[in-house]
């Protein structure tokens, strides 16, 4: 049902989908780059701010002297008049003004570039785990694009909600939901990327024919009605995804072994004398053969594509 998806939105937009894919492809890896250097550019310019001895005050005009003074205490430095600053306002901005001493604000750097740290290591597991560096096709180049975008949200808001120092509870809420969409988000994109990855293909071997017989390699295999089979062993283990196709050769009138090493000689032997054991232990081992009814003077190539073997005539070009 995606793949059909997939392919109506391909043919609706056309090529002017490439140049959109690549747009959010590049705009998320560079938003997931801010998002790292962000805090590590603040703790830096905080730290020259802290150097230069620059400090940051409240400032007000005294109704008595009409005199902009530094607000310090509850009365004007320059006539000692009162201020008139209420107590909620004095407790607020005093407890704003608390994260600006040297200790408060190095626990806050070490937050900051700690909240950087581990959040650089998410996105290296995210890109690495979801193939994100190297985008197979237009439309799995958008959804990772979308899903980049959608991490470096998390991360911008995901940190404003953790971020030590001031940042009000109601606004600590709204970015903690806003960071739980941006997961699902990100988790909607990728799951859509990886339905969109083209289907990856491994050759397996190559022939021609000609007459009655096939050349493979820099041997002939004479054919039984021109019908050609490809025999292999295939190695499964379903709960860990795990699946494996080694070429054994092929048939027509006779049989053609692949060439392999001692090593794979002896791994082949040795799985199929004990299949029945290691079918036991959630392993299963096949023998299978492809056939296919070949046509004079034409090429062929095997390859696996979505776990099945495939021999088809290779396009003239």
């Amino acid at each position: 049902m995606l793949r059909l998806i997939f392919q109506n939105i391909e043919q609706s937009f056309g090529p002017s989908l490439s140049p959109v894919s690549w747009l959010f492809y590049c705009g998320g890896l560079t938003l997931l780059g801010v998002v790292v250097l962000v805090p590590i550019w603040r703790v830096w310019m905080e730290y020259q701010i802290m150097r230069l001895g620059m400090e940051r005050h409240w400032v007000m005009t005294c109704g008595r002297c009409g005199t902009r003074t530094l607000v310090s205490g509850r009365v004007c430095g320059q006539c000692e008049e009162d201020l008139g600053i209420p107590w909620i306002v004095r407790f607020w901005t005093a407890s704003l003004c608390s994260w600006q001493g040297i200790i408060p604000r190095q626990v806050r750097w070490g937050g900051h570039l700690l909240g950087s740290a581990v959040f650089l290591l998410l996105s290296v597991w995210v890109v690495a785990g979801t193939g994100a560096l190297a985008p197979q096709g237009t439309l799995h180049r958008l959804f990772l694009g979308l899903g980049l975008v959608a991490l470096a949200v998390f991360g911008w808001v995901g940190g404003r909600a953790l971020r030590i120092g001031k940042h009000g509870a109601l606004a600590r809420v709204g970015d903690a939901f806003m960071a739980l969409a941006a997961i699902g988000a990100m988790a909607v994109a990728l799951f859509l990327a990886d339905a969109a990855r083209p289907s990856q293909e491994i050759p397996l071997a190559r022939f021609e024919t000609f007459a009655n017989a096939a050349q493979i390699g820099a041997r002939v295999l004479q054919l039984a009605d021109r019908e050609v089979g490809f025999e292999y062993l295939q190695l499964d283990q379903e709960h860990f995804g795990y699946h494996r196709v080694v070429p054994l050769g092929f048939s027509g009138s006779d049989r053609l072994p692949v060439e392999r090493s001692a090593l794979t000689r002896w791994l082949v032997s040795h799985l199929r004398t004990h299949a029945a054991s290691y079918t036991a232990r959630g392993f299963t081992v096949r023998i299978r053969t492809e056939r296919l009814r070949t046509e004079p003077g034409q090429a062929y190539e095997v390859v696996e594509r979505a776990g099945q073997v495939i021999i088809r005539r290779v396009a003239a070009r």
